[in-house]
C-alpha cells in the first residue's frame, strides 16, 4: 500500500497540530501495519511517528515539525520502533524501515502475505521493518487472516449475486452481509469526542 502526502496549508511549529490531516493521508491505517485505527481504538489508538526519530543515538531535531517525517502510526508500532535508526553499515546493506510515501516502499513490494496472516520478507528492507516493529505479533497475524477470508467471502458473494438468480429474501440477506463485510474491511472513521465547555 502506498500513502500520498498532502501539501499542508500551512507549516506548523508543534507537529501534533497535523494529527488530522496525518489521519486523512495514511487513510486512517498504521503506515506500517497498515491496521485500520478501528481495530486499535480510534483515533485514541495511534500517534504520530518520526520516521527519523527526534531522539536516542540518531536524533534529527531538525525534522521534528517536519511534514515529510511524520507518519500516523499505531501505539504498538511506535513502541517498538521507539528510538531506534539503522546504523550506517545497516543502510548499506539495504537494512532500513519502509517509507510507504515512497513507491519503491510498497509493502507489497517487500513482504508476502499469507492467507493464514503471517508474513515472509522478500527485501532485506522488508525483512529489517518486519523484526524491528514485531509485525509478526499475535493480534497482526490473526487480523490479516481474517481480513484474507473476509475479502474471499466478499468476492464470492459478488460473483454469486452477479451470476446466480437468487430469490428477493436470500438477495437480501447476501446483500446485507456484503455492506458488513466492505464494512470490516473498510471501516467507519469515528472522531475523538471533545470536553464540552462549561459556562
Amino acid at each position: 500500500m502506498i500513502f500520498t502526502r498532502s501539501v499542508p496549508h500551512r507549516v506548523y511549529a508543534d507537529y501534533t497540530r497535523y494529527r488530522p490531516l496525518l489521519r486523512s493521508d495514511f487513510r486512517h491505517r498504521c503506515a506500517y501495519c497498515l491496521t485500520h485505527e478501528f481495530y486499535v481504538g480510534g483515533e485514541a489508538g495511534c500517534e504520530i511517528d518520526h520516521h527519523r526519530p527526534q531522539k536516542g543515538p540518531s536524533a534529527r531535531p531538525d525534522l521534528v515539525n517536519v511534514y515529510e517525517n511524520l507518519f500516523w502510526c499505531c501505539r504498538e508500532c511506535n513502541q517498538n520502533k521507539g528510538d531506534v535508526w539503522p546504523s550506517d553499515e545497516d543502510l548499506i546493506q539495504g537494512r532500513r524501515f519502509l517509507d510507504p510515501c515512497r513507491t519503491e516502499d510498497d509493502h507489497d513490494l517487500h513482504w508476502t502475505t499469507h492467507p493464514d496472516g503471517r508474513l515472509t520478507a522478500v527485501t532485506t528492507a522488508g525483512e529489517y521493518t518486519i523484526e524491528r516493529l514485531f509485525l509478526w505479533r499475535d493480534f497482526l497475524v490473526f487480523h490479516r487472516s481474517r481480513a484474507f477470508r473476509w475479502q474471499q467471502e466478499q468476492n464470492a458473494l459478488r460473483e454469486l449475486l452477479q451470476t446466480r438468480a437468487v430469490s428477493d429474501t436470500q438477495k437480501n440477506l447476501l446483500e446485507r452481509r456484503l455492506a458488513d463485510l466492505t464494512e470490516l474491511i473498510e471501516p467507519p472513521v469515528f472522531e475523538r469526542p471533545q470536553r464540552q465547555r462549561v459556562v
